[in-house]
């Protein structure tokens, strides 16, 4: 987004202003057509009081009470959601089970060093088999349709495909325990082998497909079966105000939580609320800033060259960002996407919008400039000449980026808080990739919160410190980030 093409002050206004509440009626996710049993949740009336407050109920969300509620025999958990259940980020994601190692590492490797890059890598590929695991074992409630695929990373230019090239290397030479993780293809197996047109050339690695909300739904459901008297689920239930209060009464439970429904006095907090976070923690604004996505579901079943590979293969498009001029889109240089292998339909995602939508936490706008791109995506990557297919459905969903391209993972300091209590925590800011980063961050932050270190290979750079805040959590440096984009 370099200065000519984006105003530098009306961007800066965008990742520093109010993201505000998830937003009512936002555009209906095809993951959530059919809404889980617990949906809107809500007990008769709000508890007085609970140990741990969790406020968002997506991955992040159902990780951090699963955390405490097995690991503490008397802890109360209550859950908050300003909608339905899932409904925010991870009921509206991809469906992706991938990592994306060969692309970010050399920019890791310089930021943290060789060992913090490595132990990354490797806790995102963790993170992956953790998420099969638990959707493995809850699959009787509802499936969620986890399938092991190839994930064929395409790449549109060849500087693209030749830094992706050097990225595996220097992984491959650093960390030999990765070794064998992609094989490169050039042009012609791409197109010959996987049906691949116009790209410089690919890579594959092992990857997975999954039904994202039914997973979160169903360790919900799991864990309110086992645990009836300490979890408590409001959805429809947004936190508008969150206030310390030392000399309260109740001392054991100072944070005095406020919602339409009344107030919730709690001894903890824990904010799951990714690119929503700036509005109850606005010291935060510009550092962690919301960007909205597209996805589509798309139908080419009618195409006899289009086969069902669902089974087998996912899909992503790498190419340069650009902007284009004529419409004022801005394209975010990638496209992912998945075939259901029971439907045979595709669900890609990926963005070219203006920056007043893409920088957005609105998901009840569909950029339809970013629909058209992923139709005809799909069209190029497949070399159609004359598409056969229809649009099933589309819609728009908010993440959470950083300004170091970092999770943010741990206690939240008073200086940013501006309140003196010690018990407000979050884990979010997951960059777009927060299927391979948020169950076992949440993981570890429950743990955090009962008192307990992290999970050992929670990487350290993920955790919240003052001198992250101070040097590398900066509205500069997102600006910095974003003209680099």
């Amino acid at each position: 987004m370099s200065d000519h093409e984006v105003d530098e002050q009306a961007l800066l206004n965008l990742i520093t202003q109010d993201p505000g509440l998830p937003r009512d009626n936002p555009t209906a996710a095809y993951w959530q057509h059919i809404p889980h049993r617990l949906s809107n949740a809500q007990s008769p009336s709000l508890p007085q009081t609970t140990d741990v407050a969790v406020i968002g109920s997506g991955i992040t969300g159902v990780s951090v009470a699963k955390t405490i509620l097995e690991q503490d025999e008397t802890a109360t958990v209550t859950v908050f959601d300003a909608r339905t259940l899932c409904s925010g980020a991870t009921g509206r994601n991809g469906g992706q089970l991938a990592i994306n190692a060969a692309e970010s590492y050399l920019k890791l490797k310089k930021m943290m060093g060789v060992e913090m890059a490595g132990k990354i890598i490797h806790f995102n590929l963790k993170t992956l088999e953790a998420l099969r695991r638990i959707a493995a074992q809850l699959a009787s409630v509802q499936d969620s349709e986890v399938t092991d695929v190839v994930k064929i990373r395409s790449f549109k230019d060849e500087e693209s495909f030749r830094r992706v090239r050097e990225g595996i290397e220097a992984l491959e030479a650093d960390h030999p325990s990765l070794r064998g993780l992609y094989t490169v293809l050039g042009p012609e197996a791409c197109q010959q082998e996987h049906g691949v047109h116009g790209v410089s050339g690919a890579v594959l690695h092992s990857a997975g497909t999954v039904w994202p909300y039914r997973v979160v739904t169903n360790a919900f459901d799991d864990l309110l079966s086992r645990y009836p008297s300490r979890l408590s689920i409001e959805t429809n239930t947004p936190v508008t105000e969150v206030i310390y209060s030392a000399s309260s009464l109740d001392s054991k439970n100072p944070y005095i939580l406020t919602t339409p429904r009344g107030i919730i006095r709690a001894a903890q907090v824990a904010y799951c609320t990714n690119g929503y976070t700036g509005h109850l923690l606005p010291a935060l604004r510009g550092a962690l800033f919301p960007m909205k996505g597209t996805m589509t579901v798309q139908d080419l079943t009618a195409i006899p060259s289009i086969p069902n590979r669902g089974s087998t293969t996912s899909w992503a498009i790498h190419y340069p960002p650009f902007f284009d001029a004529a419409t004022g889109g801005l394209a975010d240089g990638l496209i992912y996407g998945m075939q259901n292998v029971k439907t045979g339909w595709h669900f890609f995602g990926g963005e070219k919008s203006p920056p007043e939508q893409l920088l957005s936490s609105d998901d009840t706008i569909l950029s339809q400039s970013s629909v058209q791109f992923l139709q005809e995506s799909l069209d190029s990557l497949f070399g159609l000449r004359e598409p056969a297919r229809k649009l099933v459905s589309a819609w728009s969903g908010v993440m959470g980026f950083t300004s170091d391209t970092l999770p943010l993972v741990g206690k939240l300091p008073s200086t940013l808080t501006g309140r003196d209590g010690q018990g407000e925590w979050f884990s979010g800011g997951y960059n777009g990739y927060g299927m391979p980063s948020a169950w076992l961050a949440g993981e570890s932050l429950g743990l955090m919160i009962l008192g307990q270190s992290p999970r050992e290979y929670l990487p350290e750079a993920y955790l919240i410190s003052e001198e992250r805040l101070r040097e590398r959590l900066t509205v500069t440096r997102s600006m910095e980030y974003l003209s680099e984009a």
